[in-house]
């Protein structure tokens, strides 16, 4: 009896063993095989000393090719990181300022809102990775899951599944981290010439979609039940679709969502800054500093991070 009892211990502990191993294998498999650039920012912040940053960004590309986060630091001394993402709609921000809230406590909330104009929750699976990927697992990373993803959410727990054809593609650099800085911080040196950006009159208004006012709204009730500041602004650009016939006619129609989210934000008490009205004071060259129709490259980011930062717009 005991030598059958032995046995049977030794096979659920050489059982544990594999589990554990097998596990260990999954993580780092999972790690390997995903994308690089879509974990990277999550995964900074995730690391980032607790309560060591008095200002989170968040909000898309606009927002990450607008702002440089160590210049912040080393010329302002301010303390911040930057947790925008590519394709970051309204409905991800809001659950970004919940996970900034809680790692960070921030001072300050600075969201880009170009995105509202926007009337969809998420752009797609793919470009959805490059939030949720590397986002620490919990309840804010849970309940993101089950509101805003539909189709097949268990690859957001579990990426590897989704990220498992990788394997003829891969190269040294899965096997390191993607070129993020400490601050969660990209720049670009591509350069494209810009045209002029046409803008409208600043009395012109569209409301914005009503699925982006309902997450604006819970936005702004997160921030002001944490004594979070919540700041929004509008980073200028010239065109989402270079090339479309529409480009101007939905150039416009942004602009008129832009500006009514002034009047949104004048009626909720908070600050905002349309930075189309200011594009003749940001200095920006439209030869030279464009890496397209609708990004800041690396000069046009430090004029416009130097320009927000002159102005107080973050402090």
């Amino acid at each position: 009896m005991f030598e059958k009892i032995k046995k049977i211990t030794k096979i659920i502990v050489l059982f544990m063993i594999f589990m554990c191993i097998l596990g260990l294998a999954l993580i780092r498999l999972n790690s390997v095989m995903s994308v690089k650039a879509a974990e990277a920012v999550q995964k900074r912040f995730s690391e980032f000393e607790r309560d060591s940053c008095d200002v989170v960004f968040v909000g898309n590309s606009h927002q990450f090719c607008s702002i440089d986060p160590m210049l912040l630091k080393d010329e302002f001394g301010i303390e911040s990181f930057m947790l925008a993402t590519s394709a970051q709609t309204v409905p991800m921000s809001y659950y970004a300022v919940m996970e900034a809230v809680e790692m960070q406590h921030p001072d300050r909330i600075v969201f880009e809102v170009s995105y509202c104009a926007n009337d969809f929750r998420t752009v797609s699976n793919e470009m959805s990775h490059y939030f949720f990927d590397g986002m620490p697992v919990g309840h804010i990373k849970k309940a993101a899951i089950e509101d805003l993803i539909e189709d097949e959410p268990f690859w957001f727990y579990v990426p590897f599944g989704l990220y498992h054809t990788r394997w003829k593609e891969l190269s040294e650099t899965d096997f390191s981290d993607y070129e993020v800085n400490e601050r969660g911080g990209v720049f670009f040196t591509e350069t494209v010439p810009n045209s002029s950006i046409h803008v409208i009159d600043e009395g012109d208004m569209e409301n914005m979609p009503e699925e982006m006012e309902k997450y604006m709204d819970k936005m702004v009730d997160y921030c002001r039940e944490n004594g979070v500041e919540l700041i929004l602004y509008t980073a200028p650009f010239n065109t989402l679709y270079d090339g479309d016939e529409t480009q101007l006619e939905d150039l416009e129609r942004r602009e008129r969502i832009f500006n009514y989210v002034g009047k949104y934000a004048g009626e909720k008490g908070i600050e905002y800054h349309n930075l189309f009205y200011e594009i003749d004071k940001l200095g920006i060259d439209d030869q030279t500093d464009w890496m397209d129709r609708q990004h800041l490259n690396a000069n046009g980011q430090r004029k416009f991070t130097e320009y927000m930062a002159n102005k107080g717009y973050i402090r």
